[in-house]
């Protein structure tokens, strides 16, 4: 029973970096904000010939494609009076890699708040008080290994970008789809190697400040409940003293 419990408690620390992750990537992927700074800063209407608000109707087709059952990704754009299919095949087959990742990131997104809650629950109803006090403590633990995780990356992106950035794609990826050529493929021109890093950086942090707030909301219950057990204490002595004088 213990060594279950003990499972149990782990699987839930380890709920709490991958369930923060995969949020965040499900609200960046559909964020266009995101996609307009891009375009803004790394001037992608100059790169490509393509006017901005045709730029934001591809970014907009690409939200909708992972984001749906939609078979392809291409969108139709019109550059210089004349309208054409913006992505070749071999980005149309890459894109349905990447729609592939996003969509298991979902999944593992929705499958560790189902695990989270029927943990907290089940350890909720246990034990009452001081099962809360247990659970604010794994939280606090998770929130913890989120952040320690998060600044490793963090650190690792400002210094070594390119090869986490290559690395990925190796570990992610079973073909060679991924490689384009900047000078050709829209979808590169698109999405520069700058995109990704001031995404990268973004996501770590926004995910290193989500877990700060947990672990300081389960930190808070934990002190909250420590005053409120001394506080009880003392009452509880001085009623004994008085009683016995």
């Amino acid at each position: 029973m213990r060594v279950l419990a003990a499972i149990a408690k782990w699987l839930f620390v380890l709920g709490i970096p991958l369930f923060l992750f995969t949020t965040t990537l499900r609200l960046g992927v559909g964020e266009m904000r995101i996609y307009e700074y891009g375009i803004d800063k790394y001037n992608i209407s100059e790169t490509t010939g393509i006017e901005k608000a045709e730029l934001l109707k591809v970014y907009r087709g690409l939200i909708y494609y992972f984001n749906s059952d939609e078979e392809s990704a291409q969108v139709m754009v019109a550059k210089n009076g004349k309208e054409f299919g913006i992505f070749n095949k071999r980005e149309l087959a890459h894109l349905k890699d990447v729609k592939g990742l996003i969509q298991l990131g979902y999944h593992v997104q929705e499958g560790t708040l189902i695990y989270i809650i029927i943990y907290a629950c089940v350890v909720s109803l246990w034990g009452r008080r001081r099962s809360w006090k247990k659970l604010a403590r794994v939280v606090r633990i998770g929130s913890g290994a989120t952040i320690a995780l998060m600044f490793i990356l963090g650190v690792g992106a400002l210094f070594g970008f390119q090869q986490l950035f290559i690395q990925f794609h190796l570990l992610s990826f079973s073909n060679t789809l991924w490689i384009l050529d900047p000078t050709k493929d829209y979808l590169l021109m698109m999405f520069p190697g700058g995109f990704f890093y001031d995404a990268a950086l973004f996501g770590t942090t926004a995910i290193a400040v989500e877990a700060l707030i947990l672990g300081g909301i389960a930190q808070g219950f934990l002190s909250f409940a420590g005053k409120g057990k001394s506080l009880a204490t003392g009452a509880s002595g001085s009623g004994t003293t008085a009683t016995g004088a």
